[in-house]
């Protein structure tokens, strides 16, 4: 789904803040640039469908001592210690079409959403050096959707991840990496969003539904980055599995996999 471009940057630009939260930022840093993402992905977790984008995309980060934002989101910062940080982060999403879904069609599109909510991450270790760390990250983010004509909440969700961060000393041939393995949870406003059908919507082959919140699947995201000179080169892929989740057995739930991968390169100014 559209939704997917958002969801690469959440995965892919957050190395730079999570490599900020180990080391001192004393001063501001901006950084802008363009690029090109290539992203290949199911339409969303459940869908049988799958498509590939291939977008002409901007890019920008800013760090100072209480911002961080990347093209997608925004952080505030308002406790940081050597233990622990306590954020305020905001994620956007863009609106997927419901005539494009076989599983959907008919139904209403998933309008733009914005998440914003508290996001707790624990410093559990690291190496001497800081090239290795490991944070268990906690956001907890109430959805709103929107059509830019009206705003209405979506729901709760959360994904609570152990976020394992590789930062080699600067080489010719290393690259920054994380992975982050985790399960995930949301409130029933927030599944019914996503996998209720109503009596309106009902058909042969798509029956009533009605959603409950809860366990809402297992998260697996691996992210790396590379800079050449000017050039930023950030592949990912994530996996989700959603065997057991409480809305398994939606009809909008057509496979218990979910998987998407793309590959970004952006030249920074």
């Amino acid at each position: 789904m559209i939704r997917a471009i958002f969801l690469f940057f959440f995965l892919t630009l957050i190395w730079h803040n999570a490599i900020a939260d180990h080391v001192d930022v004393p001063y501001k840093k901006f950084e802008w640039g363009v690029g090109l993402l290539s992203i290949y992905g199911h339409h969303y977790r459940g869908s049988d469908q799958a498509k590939s984008w291939f977008f002409p995309m901007p890019y920008f980060s800013y760090t100072s001592e209480r911002i961080e934002a990347e093209t997608s989101f925004i952080r505030g910062i308002f406790t940081r210690t050597k233990l622990f940080s306590f954020k305020l982060s905001l994620l956007l999403g863009l609106r997927v079409e419901s005539e494009n879904n076989r599983a959907r069609e008919g139904m209403p599109s998933l309008d733009y959403t914005v998440e914003a909510g508290p996001m707790v991450i624990f410093y559990l270790w690291h190496s001497e050096n800081k090239s290795l760390a490991v944070n268990l990250e906690i956001p907890v983010r109430e959805s709103f959707a929107t059509n830019l004509h009206y705003v209405r909440p979506v729901g709760l969700f959360t994904v609570p991840y152990i976020n394992i961060i590789h930062t080699p000393i600067p080489s010719k041939w290393n690259w920054n990496s994380e992975f982050s393995v985790s399960p995930m949870f949301a409130d029933q406003r927030f599944h019914q969003y996503y996998y209720g059908v109503d009596p309106q919507y009902v058909r042969e082959d798509r029956p009533y539904y009605r959603a409950r919140g809860g366990y809402s699947g297992f998260q697996t995201a691996i992210v790396m980055n590379k800079r050449v000179g000017n050039i930023a080169i950030i592949p990912f892929a994530r996996w989700d599995y959603l065997k057991g989740a409480v809305f398994e057995d939606s009809p909008l739930v057509k496979v218990k996999n979910y998987a998407i991968a793309g590959l970004g390169i952006f030249w920074l100014f």
